[in-house]
């Protein structure tokens, strides 16, 4: 045995221990750190253990036979892009920015809400196709350009996927806080589906009718009926909402319909909110507007509420081969069903409208019965009730819808929106609010799961707390 500051005893029984520490038995404090038996940092002299970036060189002066092999302790790699990607992605400075991006979009949106309106103000800063958005408020221009939020939401999600799941520590006293952040993802999750795919309508049924279809609220379309020679409509050809909703006044979109139909139709100088007028009435407010058979649309200031602004085009009917046939002039009058423009195109009669969107609904509505109640004094209903009968296929399924007592089915939801008492030798109606959105419970659904989580986080925290407070009794040595 050798006594000494930096003697190793290699598989020995030590005087006062017995046995390895370690891996080998050390007399007094030298022991084994790691797997070589080395005091601190030195073991022999000689043997150099190389930390960082270098290799183990070992020297051989002054070192035994029996030396004990050093601890290598390898250098780290440098990182990959890839590795630089998912650090920057799933850190909290890109956390950071995405909030305080979203703050500014809502904090002026907010503000900007006030002077157009609640539509103009989502489709700006919330659509999908808004890259970045310019805010204005009081017709000045605010040079502070923002990402639209709809982007902003998806890089959120990115970060709080990567940061708060894959990379956040993972074990049962971090549970809670992974099922909270699962909650937060959810919920960003939840706003874009309903970005994409919602739909929102109305429908207007009388007492005993039944209805299968729902009517935008803004959104314009164009519908071209085939007339028979008796009169009676066809199945109508209708141009997708999504061409018109996006076109600008000095913008024009050509719409080519199916071989049966002996024409295409070019759409010009579209205006989201106009008044139809007649020439030989209004020569005082004619400004050079294009005239089609003694009509022109006047641009009107749009109003807040976009289902009030009334919407209007020019037509143009072309042949196959692009020559113009014929000029139309179209104007949305706001009537449920709005007064179509007939015209003639190869000896065939056509109506052609200028309407809200329509979309089918997977099921029919049946209205048994509708009650209502008037505030006194107004024609305002201050309460109003529908029963009504699903119909969906052979199956039947009976319902009662009232104020703020929905009907769920299928993620479409029906909310009773309005309700008009008969007219004289009429029938009373309703008019149901639908809202199609896959992920309408989603935002419910994450509040439940973020509560769980937090209330798991916190219970734990709690108990461990607790725990610790209660002072051990001390044990006696006899």
């Amino acid at each position: 045995m050798v006594a000494g500051k930096d003697a190793i005893v290699s598989k020995t029984e030590v005087e006062g221990k017995a046995g390895v520490e370690g891996k080998a038995g050390v007399e007094g404090k030298a022991g084994v750190e790691g797997k070589a038996g080395v005091e601190d940092k030195a073991g022999v002299e000689g043997a150099a253990e190389v930390e960082g970036r270098g290799d183990l060189r070992a020297k051989s002066e002054g070192a035994g036979a029996n030396q004990p092999s050093g601890t290598v302790r390898a250098g780290k790699p440098a990182r990959s892009i890839w590795s630089w990607v998912f650090r920057i992605l799933a850190g909290f400075e890109v956390a950071i920015i995405c909030l305080l991006m979203l703050f500014a979009a809502t904090f002026f949106g907010t503000l900007e809400q006030t002077q157009v309106g609640l539509y103009q103000t989502l489709q700006k800063y919330f659509d999908m196709e808004a890259l970045f958005v310019i805010p204005e408020l009081h017709g000045k221009i605010i040079p502070l350009p923002i990402p639209g939020t709809f982007w902003v939401s998806a890089v959120l999600v990115v970060n709080m996927t990567l940061g708060g799941l894959i990379r956040a520590r993972k074990g049962w006293k971090t549970a809670g806080v992974l099922i909270s952040h699962f909650s937060m993802i959810f919920l960003l999750v939840a706003g874009g589906v309903s970005q994409i795919s919602k739909k929102e309508g109305v429908m207007h049924v009388y007492q005993g009718d039944r209805s299968d279809y729902a009517r935008s609220y803004t959104e314009p379309t164009i519908e071209i009926y085939p007339l028979s020679d008796q009169g009676t409509r066809s199945r109508p050809f209708v141009v997708d909402t999504q061409h018109l909703s996006g076109l600008k006044p000095e913008g024009s979109l050509t719409v080519r319909l199916p071989e049966e139909v002996p024409f295409d139709l070019r759409v010009t100088g579209f205006l989201r909110s106009s008044d139809l007028l007649q020439v030989a009435r209004s020569k005082n407010q004619y400004d050079g507007e294009k005239i089609v058979d003694g009509f022109f649309l006047k641009e009107t200031k749009r109003a807040q509420q976009e289902e009030t602004n009334l919407t209007g085009c020019y037509l143009t009917v072309l042949d196959k081969g692009g020559a113009v046939l014929q000029e139309l002039v179209l104007h949305y009058n706001g009537m449920l069903f709005p007064t179509p423009v007939t015209a003639q195109v190869n000896g065939k009669r056509y109506e052609f409208s200028l309407t809200r969107w329509i979309w089918p609904m997977p099921f029919e509505v049946e209205l048994d019965k509708t009650l209502g109640e008037y505030w006194p004094g107004t024609r305002d209903p201050s309460w109003f009730q529908s029963d009504i009968t699903k119909v969906e296929g052979e199956l039947r399924e009976e319902y009662s819808i009232v104020m703020n007592k929905p009907m769920r089915h299928k993620g479409v939801t029906l909310y009773q929106a309005s309700w008009a008492p008969p007219a004289p030798g009429g029938r009373p109606s309703s008019g149901f609010a639908i809202v199609q959105n896959p992920s309408d419970q989603w935002p419910k659904w994450s509040l439940y799961i973020a509560s769980f989580g937090l209330m798991l986080h916190f219970g734990m925290k709690l108990t461990r707390f607790l725990g610790s407070s209660v002072p051990k009794k001390k044990k006696t040595h006899v």
